[in-house]
């Protein structure tokens, strides 16, 4: 009997021919059949945005591996409903070059297509690598995230759930299942003007400092661990549902 051989579909929001890319796409190739769909440029922060008011192209740069003409949602979307003949086994979205750890995770688009994925009920990673270096080295950040997909699926990432894998810079050697951080926000507009003297304005750096708490992606990686948090579809606050209905319970019993 012939066993269905594993399909795995890359993406990210750093473009189709991004280094993070194609260490990963080397890395994991003997896993399975690899389809690539990802932005044909740069599409940082754009979160879960689809194109839906203009077209989209999409050019095969070589075999099994597309440019698209927007967003990282958009590519997984056009794989799974246009391009390939079945729902993929696995998606996996990165390298990503800095880190997505914290609140960052809503800005995230290389999180957005995971969580694209998850709505399929399609397991998914998406992976970054937490460094300030312009060309880094993704090899070992590679190496380990197909160390972390041979232990982990399949079975163990629940349908509807995904990860958003954060590696130290260097060479990792354990991991750690975390809870999301968050941050002290200190986002910053620069104002500017042109050469006609009009005034534009610049989103500038972000001056945000972590919040560094047991259990959370940046403790993690403080103690130089890869941090595994695992993110879901439903973004319900239970607790304060239940904060709701318990107080509406009174209200009935005044009544």
């Amino acid at each position: 009997m012939m066993v269905e051989q594993l399909l795995i579909l890359l993406t990210n929001d750093d473009g189709a021919e991004s280094v993070g890319l194609r260490a990963l796409k080397q890395e994991l190739d003997s896993l399975g059949k690899l389809v690539v769909v990802a932005p044909a440029e740069e599409r940082s922060a754009v979160s879960h945005a689809l194109t839906i008011h203009q077209p989209i192209r999409v050019r095969e740069i070589e075999e099994d591996h597309y440019s698209l003409t927007g967003t990282p949602v958009d590519c997984v979307l056009f794989a799974v409903r246009k391009l390939l003949p079945r729902l993929p086994d696995l998606v996996l979205s990165g390298i990503n070059n800095g880190p997505n750890l914290g609140d960052d995770i809503l800005y995230s688009g290389t999180v957005a297509a995971a969580r694209e994925a998850a709505l399929y009920r399609v397991p998914a990673l998406a992976v970054s690598l937490v460094t300030r270096n312009e060309n880094p080295n993704f090899s070992p950040a590679a190496a380990f995230i197909k160390k972390i997909v041979q232990e982990l699926y399949p079975g163990r990432i629940p349908q509807g759930s995904f990860l958003n894998v954060n590696i130290p810079e260097g060479d990792p050697r354990d991991y750690r299942f975390t809870r999301q951080g968050s941050k002290l926000v200190a986002s910053s507009i620069q104002e500017k003007s042109d050469p006609r003297g009009r005034t534009y304005y610049w989103i500038g750096p972000d001056e945000s400092e972590w919040v560094v708490e047991a259990d959370t992606d940046y403790q993690a990686i403080k103690d130089r661990v890869v941090s595994i948090t695992p993110l879901q579809r439903d973004q319900t606050d239970y607790r304060t549902l239940r904060w709701y209905n318990k107080e509406e319970e009174q209200i009935h019993l005044l009544d």
